[in-house]
């Protein structure tokens, strides 16, 4: 099935938005600023921004099952979600990437890969 430019834009723009508020909701809780923050305030925090993420997945979702199979859909969102992990750990957390990150990467991928195209056909 074919997707214009302007729907594949839009569906990465959407994907970005997610990749950025799942990264918030998962770490910000982390953060200096939210060190000493209570119980409530972290959880508070933390599904605030999980709620906005959930605004950019819905149409993101709906609008990539207009060109690409569920399981693509899938692939591609775990694809953002190591891309946000790498970018998060080197930008904002200062943490390294590190060797078992991208082990876990590699599997989910394989895994992925072999269950788009050997067993779904």
């Amino acid at each position: 099935m074919k997707a214009s430019y302007k729907t594949i834009f839009i569906w990465f723009i959407l994907n970005i938005g997610i990749m950025v508020f799942m990264d918030l909701a998962l770490f910000m809780q982390t953060t200096p600023s939210m060190k000493n923050a209570s119980f409530l305030k972290k959880l508070g925090v933390s599904e605030l921004l999980a709620t906005i993420e959930w605004m950019f997945i819905i149409p993101a979702n709906r609008i990539g099952n207009r060109f690409m199979s569920a399981a693509q859909v899938s692939l591609w969102s775990y694809i953002f979600d190591f891309l946000g992990q790498i970018l998060s750990n080197a930008f904002w957390l200062k943490l390294p990437t590190t060797l078992d990150d991208y082990v876990a990467m590699i599997l989910i991928f394989v895994g992925m890969y072999i269950s788009v195209y050997r067993v779904l056909g």
